[in-house]
């Protein structure tokens, strides 16, 4: 009987040993964002199932996000779980279950046969820790050509751009602490050559090109041209900046030449230096993030700007996120003599509040300055709209009905001093995805603006549909746009239909829009062709 028990408990435990099993995080990245599915690029699907909730990180927590409805060996066709606004490259977690043995031989590189046959020494403890402590690299990126047409029967006659793109991301070089960025356009007009012959940095756009070097997990360093999460606010920097990290503190420092505010290339007189102090916690779903940066600008051999910086953000609160900045000036100016002072020159604080998974509101306050785009194929109207709208108050709320019907809607007020009155704008959408009968995705939209500058609705609607598991996808929608541009007595009404046609071939994408402007008299016509492939 003691025989017969001692043998029923080693196959109590040996059977319990075997169903004990790891939860291993397979981690992939958004490739493709469609109107109703969402695509998830995995280096192998291994252990994921259709039907599986695939999962983002939110502080120390895992958030469901998507459901898997097909998949093939390296990608997951998902609808979305939430109202996150997912793009390309967000990372994105699977969570399958292995066998502890396995999932640590695949995290050292080495055969399940080899550890159950072998006796371990003491080179191979060290060859397997090795390899677990090595960097691993990862290089991506993509390649784009992009042509914009605009044909029209004005004055103005008709116009060609082009614009070529690269983005690379490359972490770990060869499994070293060496890494690589850069973002780089280069965009010219048709008949215009001579333009870039006389300046090439009037078409050519380096937004980043760096090399970071990570000596330890706390030491790094950085040359190039880059923006450091920590300065955002000066945007990207032409030199050298350093961190380091000890627990939940890091500190930075950065010298280095400003783009030129002209054609964005090199100044040498656009010196500056500064340095910075964050501190983060993070405890469970909760966390905060805080930073104080100081920055000295010259131009030339004189101080041209002296400020501060501070931003903080937390989710302290259950379904409550906070955001604000506040920047201020150290320096100015007097009657030619320079003076030390203390002048707020932006602010800005944001709420977002999410009652449960399908009603969220948010509220903003901005005073800071309008950012400047040194490249946009936006409309003139859109254009006017994105400045007039950015500043001041603004609320929004947004509410699921159903899986598949959303509604939201804005509203924002600003009056500064230079404003003759008040600017006001209301927004609302109204989208329906697989509506029954024709299984297409719908919307809804309307806009009402009333600024010093401009008076304006918009309404539209527009409807799209994938096909062949989202591979095509097409749509075509219609706007009505009315606006009055006091300073000019101008009354435009616009009606505007486009058209947009796409194909995602594995890596490469394939896409064209049409978009016509149809007014009283004239009538415009752009055509946006794109050619991307991702690496």
């Amino acid at each position: 009987m003691r025989r017969l028990a001692f043998i029923l408990l080693l196959l109590f435990v040996a059977a319990t040993l075997r169903g004990q099993t790891n939860r291993v995080n397979l981690v992939g990245k958004v490739s493709f964002v469609s109107s109703v599915n969402v695509y998830v690029k995995f280096n192998s699907t291994s252990g994921i199932s259709a039907g599986d909730t695939l999962f983002i990180q939110m502080g120390e927590q895992l958030k469901p996000a998507l459901k898997v409805n097909n998949l093939s060996s390296t990608s997951c066709v998902c609808t979305a779980l939430s109202d996150e606004n997912l793009q390309a490259d967000h990372l994105i977690i699977a969570r399958t279950r292995e066998e502890p043995l396995k999932h640590e031989a695949k995290a050292a590189n080495v055969k399940v046969a080899e550890i159950i046959t072998e006796e371990p020494t003491l080179d191979s403890i060290v060859t397997v820790s090795a390899t677990i402590g090595k960097r691993k690299q990862d290089i991506s990126g993509s390649l784009s050509m992009v042509s914009y047409s605009d044909l029209s029967n004005t004055e103005g006659g008709n116009s060609q751009r082009f614009r070529y793109t690269l983005s690379l991301d490359a972490e770990n070089i060869g499994g070293s602490g060496l890494s690589a960025e850069t973002y780089i356009s280069f965009r010219h007009k048709a008949g215009e050559w001579a333009e870039v012959q006389d300046n090439i940095f009037s078409a050519l756009k380096i937004y980043s090109l760096a090399f970071r070097y990570d000596f330890t997990k706390s030491v790094s360093v950085s040359l190039g041209r880059r923006i450091n999460q920590h300065l955002v606010n000066i945007g990207a920097m032409d030199g050298v900046q350093a961190e380091y990290s000890l627990g939940k503190f890091s500190l930075g420092a950065a010298a280095g030449f400003r783009p030129d505010y002209a054609d964005y290339s090199f100044n040498s007189q656009l010196f500056q230096y500064g340095g910075y102090a964050a501190y983060n916690t993070r405890n469970g779903a909760k966390s905060t993030e805080s930073s104080l940066a100081f920055m000295q600008q010259m131009n030339g051999s004189n101080t041209d700007r002296r400020f501060i910086y501070f931003q903080h953000s937390n989710s302290l609160i259950k379904n409550i996120y906070l955001l604000g900045s506040v920047e201020a000036d150290l320096y100015k100016l007097e009657n030619d003599q320079p003076k030390s002072t203390f002048d707020l020159t932006g602010f800005y604080f944001s709420m977002r509040y999410r009652l449960n998974s399908n009603f969220s509101i948010s509220g903003s306050y901005d005073a800071r300055k309008n950012v400047m785009y040194y490249e946009t194929y936006k409309t003139f109207v859109d254009r006017i709209v994105e400045t007039e709208m950015r500043q001041g108050f603004r609320l929004q709320a947004s509410y699921r009905f159903t899986k598949d019907i959303l509604f939201g809607v804005s509203s924002g007020y600003r009056f500064l001093k230079s404003d003759p009155h008040p600017s006001e704008n209301v927004n609302g959408y109204l989208t329906y995805t697989r509506i029954p009968g024709i299984n297409m995705t719908g919307t809804l939209s309307g806009t009402y603006l009333r600024s010093a500058f401009m008076t304006g609705v918009i309404g539209g609607a527009n409807l799209s549909r994938e096909f062949a598991e989202g591979k095509f996808q097409a749509g075509f929608g219609y706007r009505y746009v009315g606006y009055k541009l006091p300073e000019s007595s101008m009354d435009i009404k616009q009606n505007i239909a486009d058209l947009s046609l796409s194909v995602l071939l594995r890596k490469l994408l394939l896409s064209v829009n049409y978009e016509g402007t149809f007014e009283k008299s004239d009538i415009y016509n752009r055509i946006y062709a794109q050619a991307r492939i991702r690496f």
